[in-house]
């Protein structure tokens, strides 16, 4: 027997106990009989609220249902259409929270396969100075990426590669070779 079942089972035992009935043969329980005391009714009806709440939940004890888990990202030329395209240039992983937002039941990309799928279609390469990992092939600039360099609020600079609308399309389009 499954476990909501045995759930489903024990509560309505508790329920014919609290209605005053065995609940093995349906007889009436009698007068005397410690599970008529009202305090052990009162019990009884409270449990059978319990076990009704856990039941509607799908056997989860606590008061909020669990979420369900989120699965691979799988790629949907519907749900890709929506995805929010940022009129001004934007990093990788801002696609990838853009991408999130419209595939809300599955996980979002890895970073790193993104950018592994990216290197692997030439809109990537890796960098030879280590930091970043990756940066803009010199062809990717035709398409809208491109990697430059800017400077914190602390005076540090650093490189960013850039993808404008064109290039954001282009993420999203090569999604759809993603594997999780």
């Amino acid at each position: 027997m499954e476990e909501i079942e045995i759930l489903k089972h024990a509560q309505s035992y508790i329920e014919r106990l609290a209605n005053g009935e065995n609940p093995l043969d349906g007889s009436a329980i009698n007068d005397d009989s410690v599970l008529n005391n009202v305090r052990i009714v009162r019990c009884l009806y409270y449990v059978n609220d319990i076990l009704k709440k856990v039941i509607a939940n799908g056997g989860v004890v606590s008061g909020k249902p669990s979420k369900p888990k989120k699965g691979d990202f799988v790629y949907d030329e519907e749900k890709a259409a929506k995805v929010n395209i940022s009129v001004r240039p934007i990093a990788l992983s801002v696609i990838l929270n853009n991408v999130h937002e419209a595939f809300p039941e599955c996980k979002k990309p890895s970073f790193e396969k993104v950018c592994a799928l990216l290197k692997s279609k030439g809109i990537l390469i890796d960098n030879p100075g280590g930091s970043p990992r990756y940066v803009a092939s010199p062809e990717a600039a035709e398409r809208g990426v491109w990697t430059e360099q800017g400077t914190n609020q602390a005076g540090v600079t650093y490189w960013r590669t850039l993808y404008d609308d064109a290039g954001q399309r282009l993420v999203i389009a090569a999604l759809a070779d993603y594997k999780s």
